[in-house]
């Protein structure tokens, strides 16, 4: 009984596994799908967006972080969400912090 307790559990959670990777896809081909590569305002910002995160030192993870989105027990979902999470802060880099003109004045003139 045991054994097949772990066996449906290790089961259910592949299916949602397969889930979260079947949305992931589909929402990435949605993007293309709508996307019209005539359109040159979106372009225009696909290309000052590609520059920002290349003037930020953004990169691609080296595999796709998933959100889980399939139906699990609250525990282990909360347990996904907190490692989806950390994930995401991991690969996001520092934000700079902005310099008030004002403060830059003052150590110009302070030296």
């Amino acid at each position: 009984m045991v054994e097949w307790l772990a066996a449906e559990k290790r089961d259910s959670e592949n299916i949602a596994m397969l889930v979260d990777r079947d949305d992931y896809w589909l929402n990435s081909e949605y993007a293309n799908w709508v996307s019209d590569p005539d359109d040159k305002a979106a372009e225009a910002e696909r290309k000052r967006e590609r520059e920002r995160r290349k003037r930020e030192g953004i990169k691609p993870p080296p595999t796709p972080v998933l959100p889980p989105v399939g139906k699990r027990s609250a525990k282990d979902m909360s347990v996904l969400v907190v490692e989806f999470l950390e994930k995401r802060q991991a690969l996001e880099p520092a934000r700079p912090k902005k310099v008030r003109l004002a403060d830059m004045v003052g150590q110009w003139q302070t030296g």
